[in-house]
């Protein structure tokens, strides 16, 4: 699970450290109040909601049994569909004495009671498309007030269909599809909202909001389908819309700016360009720096979030003492933080204990790595008895890492152990829903197949290698630009061990298939992909020599030692150890 999408996740969680006495912490959000009292009762406060409906959103939550980062998240979308449907309630040209009832229910937290008044209205008024389609929005925003995204879907599909130029149909109906991962539906919505709104911008400059915040969504979806150029540009404009819009009034807008240099950056992180990646963390880092100045409660774990995205960076390109100092600083932010609150903030200390774990494990400081990956397992533990959903994951995750490091201090039991553990849990995660974690599962296989290598458990290596490479195949089909440099991982993996079992046929066929792999791969990235075509020459240049093909052992060396050159000249620390 990559760590920084992780923790890109936890960005919209602002608190405060005012105590005005010792058994309340107040923490504020964008639109929201926390009152957290001595016990650990929460109570959610959001200027302009009636008391009345705030109970019956605070009874919701309880009930979802959220971890405080996701309740805020649900808090602020669910007050802004509050006063959303409030206002389109008062605005209604239609019957005004429903519409009033309907209102009021609202307002008291009846929100089914408001559903079947406007259900009422709705076969009142079938013919009268204007109005139809305001109450098909209404309807579906009392369905998402009540946390029911499904039944909300139909009413925003009617109210765009009847008013497909409608900017905030398109929007709302889109961006409920991409939540349900309906990315196919979404797209061309959205689309179609992004240039609703570009036409309205010409003539209304406050209409850039809706631009900026369509091309986020648009810029979301490109990148979890994996069109990472457009979604590139898509966060490139929404980025220049949002600086725009800053010049005039920071104190509202920076923060949007600083959230669109992560999401750019993460996704520069993704495709390699690493300098372009440090630029834009540097440069969100400096603006939540700033912003924390003035107001520390509620962006100082923002400076955290992007501190330990730059640690990720500085690490993978071997700077090591930078990487260190960055997760010092953020694992210091995270355990402040998790005193006041551990149950908000514990999990947000995990990830970064984590990432420290990896550059103590990189830098041969492997006792101080085992406690912090030991601290951080225990800590997702205690998360996942009262949240087994949300922190399962992490739970695997870390036992994965803490496999990773007792293999690379051959204490193989244990690392066994934990990588059945990791694989078992993923394996029950995958079965409601597979989409999600069938490639954990296969990473998992992969990492346990390694490790049976290791132990000359060739037998058992085998069957764990062909499952994952069968797991990432039919990933590849539906997503080969995300699951095949996977399936050329394992390839690799098992051509190694068929190498090791003298099957030199089965090994030449998989070395070559990954080698066509990366070489395809590299044509559209090489800064991500040429190492990995110099590795799986040096393979196979290995099992040329073995076989006495030397002319063939020859020029694959070469071009495997051409490819580091050149990547030494452009990253010496990175690429050296490698020539």
């Amino acid at each position: 699970m990559h760590v920084a999408l992780t923790l890109f996740l936890l960005l919209q969680l602002k608190t405060s450290q005012e105590r005005p006495n010792p058994a309340t912490l107040i923490v504020s959000g964008r639109c929201i109040l926390y009152d957290i009292r001595v016990g650990g009762n929460l109570t959610v406060n959001c200027p302009g909601v009636d008391p009345r409906a705030l109970r019956r959103l605070n009874a919701e939550l309880d009930r979802k049994n959220l971890q405080l980062a996701e309740k805020i998240q649900e808090a602020n979308q669910w007050a802004d569909k509050y006063h959303e449907l409030e206002r389109r309630l008062a605005e209604s040209g239609d019957d005004s004495a429903l519409s009033k009832q309907a209102g009021e229910y609202i307002h008291q937290g009846e929100f089914e009671r408001a559903g079947a008044i406007l259900d009422a209205i709705l076969k009142k008024e079938e013919k009268q498309v204007d109005r139809t389609a305001a109450n098909h929005c209404n309807r579906g925003l009392t369905f998402e007030l009540q946390f029911q995204p499904l039944q909300a879907l139909p009413h925003f599909l009617e109210a765009y269909k009847y008013r497909p130029t409608d900017f905030s149909y398109a929007l709302a109906y889109g961006t409920l599809l991409v939540k349900q991962n309906a990315y196919a539906d979404a797209q061309p919505v959205l689309e179609s909202a992004l240039r609703i709104s570009r036409k309205q911008a010409k003539s209304n400059p406050a209409a850039y909001l809706g631009v900026a915040r369509t091309l986020n969504n648009l810029a979301d979806l490109y990148s979890n389908t994996q069109r990472l150029k457009e979604a590139e540009v898509a966060y490139q404009e929404a980025l220049q819309i949002r600086r725009e819009l800053a010049k005039s009034n920071p104190a509202v807008y920076q923060p949007d700016v600083a959230s669109t240099l992560n999401n750019l950056a993460n996704l520069y992180n993704k495709t390699h360009r690493l300098k372009e990646a440090e630029a834009a963390y540097q440069e969100a880092l400096q603006s939540y720096r700033e912003l924390a100045k003035s107001n520390p409660a509620a962006f100082k774990l923002d400076v955290a979030i992007v501190l330990n995205n730059l640690g990720e960076l500085y690490s993978s390109t071997q700077r090591l003492k930078e990487a260190e100092g960055d997760l010092q600083e953020a694992v210091h932010i995270h355990r402040e933080l998790a005193k006041s609150n551990p149950a908000a903030f514990q999990s947000g200390l995990a990830i970064t204990l984590n990432n420290r774990a990896g550059i103590y494990r990189d830098t041969q400081r492997l006792k101080e790595a085992e406690a912090d990956y030991h601290e951080a397992l225990h800590s997702y533990r205690e998360l996942a008895k009262s949240n087994p959903t949300a922190f399962q994951p992490d739970v695997a995750m870390t036992l994965n890492n803490l496999a990773g490091l007792y293999s690379k201090t051959l204490r193989l039991k244990e690392a066994e152990a934990d990588f059945h553990e990791a694989l078992h849990s993923y394996r029950e995660l995958a079965k409601s829903n597979p989409t999600a974690f069938q490639p954990y599962v296969a990473g998992t296989l992969n990492n346990l197949a390694g490790l049976y290598k290791k132990t000359r458990q060739m037998k058992e290596a085998e069957v764990a290698y062909q499952e994952a490479l069968q797991i990432r195949r039919e990933l590849a089909k539906s997503n080969p630009a995300a699951f095949q440099p996977y399936v050329a991982e394992t390839l690799r993996g098992l051509a190694s061990l068929f190498s090791d079992t003298q099957r030199l046929k089965e090994a030449e066929a998989n070395f070559q298939e990954a080698l066509n792999t990366y070489r395809e791969l590299a044509e559209s990235n090489p800064t991500a992909y040429q190492l990995d075509v110099a590795h799986t020459l040096n393979d196979l240049a290995f099992l040329y020599s073995n076989t006495q093909r030397l002319k063939e052992a020859e020029a694959s060396y070469q071009e495997a030692l051409q490819i580091c050159r050149e990547l030494a000249k452009s990253n010496p620390a990175a690429y050296q150890s490698y020539l």
